[in-house]
């Protein structure tokens, strides 16, 4: 099954104090076969995250660099599929799929791209911590790989 994720999920993933780790890394137990995609929109989206957290001092001083080139080394050596993508097609999906939604939900732009990258790298389901990003996914058609979990 392949799986795109989006960046909260590459967040959570690498950063085992952030509130979604364990869940992040429970996808390989809840779906064995689970495939997770990379690609260029990741590598901008995913990197700039970990800059922006160590900025935002939620990470120590050098650590975005780290985990940039610990995920580098693992996209290479193959633990992460690397696939591309047409970007103009990626931006015609998002833009239709934006008329079909925007007035429906909330949707962010970029939550837009995601779903729409997803859908050109031919995902069979989408990973994201962001309600209202995997409520845009599930309505483009992809099971959604987490539900938060609900309050007792």
């Amino acid at each position: 099954m392949n799986v795109y994720a989006d960046t909260s999920w590459w967040f959570a993933y690498k950063r085992r104090e952030d509130p979604h780790h364990d869940d992040a890394v429970g996808l390989f137990d809840r779906v064995p076969a689970a495939v997770v995609l990379w690609t260029p929109w990741q590598r901008v989206e995913v990197f700039n995250i970990f800059r922006q957290a160590e900025y935002r001092k939620l990470i120590p001083a050098d650590a975005a660099r780290d985990m940039i080139r610990t995920l580098q080394y693992e996209v290479q050596f193959g633990y992460w599929v690397h696939v591309e993508f047409s970007w103009t097609d990626a931006v015609r999906a998002a833009c239709e799929l934006g008329a079909a939604e925007s007035l429906h939900r909330p949707v962010r732009g970029m939550d837009l791209f995601h779903v729409a990258i997803a859908i050109e790298v031919a995902a069979d389901a989408f990973l994201s911590f962001d309600d209202d990003q995997n409520a845009l996914a599930r309505a483009a058609g992809f099971e959604v790989l987490y539900e938060k979990k609900k309050r007792k």
